[in-house]
């Protein structure tokens, strides 16, 4: 006997058929909650921008912030897979790393450029995604804020695999990566802000372009790669007699 699980419509199982609605569902929230904001989007107009009832949402949601949550991991993975490509593609053209060798700390600087400007294109390329990653999730729950803190430090650990091995993440070089994403993050909020309400007459679109942006970030990540994150001697122990 077939049940609701396996039932097959036109080529189509239910289980397909459901994912396909959670698909539409979530690309309905970022198009609603990226161009016109998170609290004034109900799910009547969610479900009226994916072609489905409102039965249909909460098969898959129990409620808008449920659909904000996968929405916001939506962006971010798309975001980390987009700059991984691009870090990868980089790296594969250095033959140290090619022949299974640390990257050289001469190629950190290219790598830094490549990878927070890939960053940049995907937010800027699509700034739907922006708005949702630095400004629709803030503030909305402690669960949302558990979930965008967890991905600053997910941030961070990419940046940690990327610069210094296993066996030397000593907590000082994890408080930088931290710190780093937390700078980023900021400006990128204010990025956003400057173009629909400047915190002053100063901290307009002129102040926060993308290019200025870039090569600020690119900056600060290689000047904490050389102070603090350059895989040296392994930090003493915090009880460790100076």
């Amino acid at each position: 006997m077939t049940n609701d699980s396996e039932r097959v419509y036109r080529g189509v199982s239910a289980d397909q058929r459901r994912k396909q609605r959670r698909a539409a569902l979530i690309e309905a929230g970022l198009q609603l909650f990226g161009t016109e904001g998170y609290p004034n989007v109900p799910v009547k107009l969610i479900c009226d921008e994916a072609g489905l009832t409102q039965r249909y949402f909460y098969e898959s949601f129990s409620e808008r912030e449920a659909l904000l949550d996968a929405v916001y991991r939506y962006c971010v993975d798309e975001a980390r897979t987009g700059i991984t490509t691009a870090a990868l593609a980089y790296l594969a053209e250095i033959p140290e790393v090619m022949a299974g060798e640390p990257i050289p700390d001469e190629a950190m600087p290219g790598l830094a450029d490549v990878t927070f400007g890939s960053f940049l294109h995907q937010l800027t390329f699509d700034p739907r995604r922006a708005r949702i990653i630095f400004i629709e999730v803030v503030g909305v729950s402690p669960a949302l804020e558990r979930l965008r803190i967890g991905a600053i430090h997910d941030w961070a650990d990419l940046i940690l695999s990327f610069t210094a091995p296993n066996d030397r993440q000593s907590p000082e070089r994890r408080l930088a990566a931290i710190g780093l994403v937390g700078a980023i993050t900021q400006l990128l909020v204010d990025w956003q802000m400057a173009k629909v309400d400047p915190i002053t007459p100063e901290s307009g679109p002129e102040l926060f372009s993308t290019e200025a942006i870039h090569r600020v970030i690119t900056s600060m990540l290689v000047a904490t790669y050389d102070h603090i994150l350059r895989a040296g001697p392994t930090d003493p122990a915090p009880d460790a007699a100076v």
